[in-house]
C-alpha cells in the first residue's frame, strides 16, 4: 500500500458508512449489525457516528475531540471483500 488510499468518507442514515479511496472509487459499508458489538457500540450514538472522519489510513470516530473508534483501511477491505482479500 503506498500513500493514503481512503480520501474520503461519509456518515449516511441508517449506519451506512460511504468511503471514497484515491482511485476515486467508493464503498458503501451496511455497519448496523457491527455497532451492536462493544467495539463499535459507541457508533450507536448519532453525536459520535457523524464525527466520522479519515486520516488516509484509518477512519476515526470522536467524542469530545478524542478518538473512540477507529477502523483502518484493512479492515474496510476485509468487510467488503471478504474471505478474497
Amino acid at each position: 500500500m503506498r500513500g493514503k488510499p481512503i480520501t474520503k468518507v461519509e456518515p449516511l442514515e441508517d449506519n451506512v458508512l460511504k468511503i471514497t479511496f484515491d482511485t476515486g472509487n467508493c464503498v458503501t459499508i451496511d455497519m448496523k449489525q457491527r455497532i451492536e458489538n462493544f467495539r463499535f457500540g459507541a457508533l450507536q450514538d448519532s453525536n459520535i457516528w457523524e464525527t466520522a472522519d479519515t486520516d488516509g489510513g484509518f477512519i476515526y470516530w470522536r467524542k469530545n475531540g478524542l478518538p473512540v473508534v477507529e477502523l483502518a483501511y484493512n479492515e474496510i477491505m476485509k468487510m467488503t471483500l471478504g474471505e478474497s482479500y
